[in-house]
């Protein structure tokens, strides 16, 4: 059967609601049986070539005559770094190498795969609905699970020792706190969608639900987005309320939303203290005074500080191994917030300024030119820099430049149709999920994350697209 548009929204809509599905299957597969293949890749593999089909043989889309020939750069570029380093890197492992490709190359095709199902301009809200629908649904069962979890006393512990926090059936708690972190302004905003009315409240169940659940994985990441969404979204609200105050023009569902906003903050901040995340922050706090204390001691002392750990616990690079430069970043919060993340950037930069011109213009692969261990910086944008060089990071880059294009040309030439409380949300989707990207990593090559970050970046760029007849809501 021929693929076409309409088979493959709805193959898309059900792979979205089965995405915790996916994560708690793989979850209970490593569990029992240790193994690294999982059912949850094996399905994102084949989606992920389903979506490629789509791209280029089941859609007439008018952004296809850019996607095509942008997909071809792309995988042109990946292919002459690959093939150039299989004869030239020290250590070259082609399981590991081609795995790390795969991964970064499916939020491309995802990305793309969404972009083109925006076609018929008459449909595209009624699309955009459809997928916030699913999301809304996948999320319903990632909190209802978690709650199942922790009632039944099968819950798995975030941490494994030092702080408190529940990852349900899920198999890591970074992974499931950046989904909750992505996909809350989402859900916020497709329940915003839905409500007309205060007898309509039931649309914010699923708000409070994942709210609950970000609180209780006990995680910096998921309470910091969904108080920071929170906040957010309520002060655009006030300003579109006050915007239709001086304007004397009465807005129903405005005042709704921004009521509805309202309450929400004040039962998410109620709830807080009796959470785990707030007893972690706090311990965090303490662990920076006490990381003050004692580098202002042995300042005084004129001693040197000890090195830090790796975000796997292991130990950091050598400090006298790397650059200098590592020596800018010695503040305490700095050192808690990037677990070390500085020295391994500063290892991997002197790996790839001793690199060939080929391997800076197309990457070193897979955790740079290591000899005898190999590890990521585990921060996405330079590993994926260091990894493709400064050709092949432009083009993964390119939908991040596209959206950042777009916007500002945007807000220069019609702000009023840019900064709506739809794209506020969107927006802090899109910076929730990048900064992550940016400071903890495992986002953009983590399949079972950046399909929940391509959603928002699509959404945005179809309302730049279309913002001269996008409606305000």
């Amino acid at each position: 059967m021929m693929m076409n548009k309409e088979m493959y929204k709805k193959l898309l809509l059900l792979f979205i609601i089965v995405q915790p599905v996916l994560d708690i299957l793989t979850f209970f597969s490593i569990k029992q049986f240790d193994s690294s293949l999982t059912i949850g890749i094996i399905v994102r593999v084949l989606f992920m070539g389903l979506s490629l089909l789509f791209i280029f043989f089941g859609n007439s889309s008018t952004y296809k005559k850019y996607v095509i020939p942008y997909l071809l750069l792309l995988f042109a570029a990946v292919g002459i770094g690959l093939v150039y380093n299989f004869f030239d890197k020290p250590v070259f492992e082609p399981f590991l190498e081609l795995q790390f490709l795969a991964k970064t190359l499916y939020f491309i095709i995802m990305f793309c795969s969404y972009l083109l199902l925006f076609t018929n301009k008459d449909q595209m809200d009624e699309t955009k609905l459809d997928i916030l629908k699913s999301l809304t649904i996948a999320m319903l069962i990632v909190s209802l699970t978690m709650f199942i979890s922790i009632l039944t006393g099968t819950a798995s512990s975030t941490y494994e020792y030092g702080k408190f926090g529940f990852k349900g059936w899920f198999f890591s708690g970074n992974e499931i706190s950046s989904i909750i972190a992505i996909s809350f302004p989402l859900v916020y905003l497709y329940s915003l969608k839905k409500m007309d009315n205060f007898k309509q409240w039931y649309y914010f169940t699923p708000v409070l639900l994942l709210a609950i659940v970000s609180i209780l994985i006990g995680t910096k990441v998921s309470y910091f987005a969904v108080l920071g969404a929170s906040i957010i979204i309520v002060f655009s609200y006030v300003v579109w309320w006050l915007a239709s105050l001086i304007k004397k023009s009465k807005n129903r569902t405005v005042n709704l939303r921004l009521v509805m906003s309202l309450v929400f903050l004040i039962i998410f901040g109620a709830i807080t203290p009796l959470s785990p995340s707030f007893t972690n922050v706090a311990g965090d706090v303490g662990k920076i005074n006490e990381e003050k204390a004692k580098q202002q001691e042995e300042k005084d002392k004129g001693g040197d500080s000890e090195g830090g750990m790796s975000p796997e616990g292991e130990p950091a690079p050598d400090e006298g191994d790397v650059d200098e430069n590592v020596s800018l970043i010695e503040s305490p919060v700095l050192r808690i917030l990037l677990s070390s993340r500085n020295l391994f950037f500063a290892n991997t930069l002197e790996q790839y300024k001793n690199a060939d011109l080929v391997q800076k213009s197309f990457g070193m692969g897979y955790a740079g030119n290591y000899k005898e261990n190999r590890k990521l910086i585990e921060m996405d944008f330079f590993d994926l820099f260091f990894s493709y060089g400064i050709i092949g990071s432009l083009l993964l880059f390119m939908p991040f430049i596209t959206l950042a294009f777009l916007f500002i040309k945007r807000l220069f030439t019609m702000p009023l149709r840019v900064i709506t409380p739809e794209n506020v949300l969107l927006f802090v989707a899109i910076g929730m999920g990048s900064g992550i990207a940016f400071l903890a990593g495992h986002v953009l090559y983590a399949p079972a994350v950046n399909i929940y970050l391509a959603l928002p970046m699509v959404l945005m760029i179809i309302n730049l697209l279309h913002a001269r007849s996008h409606k305000l809501s």
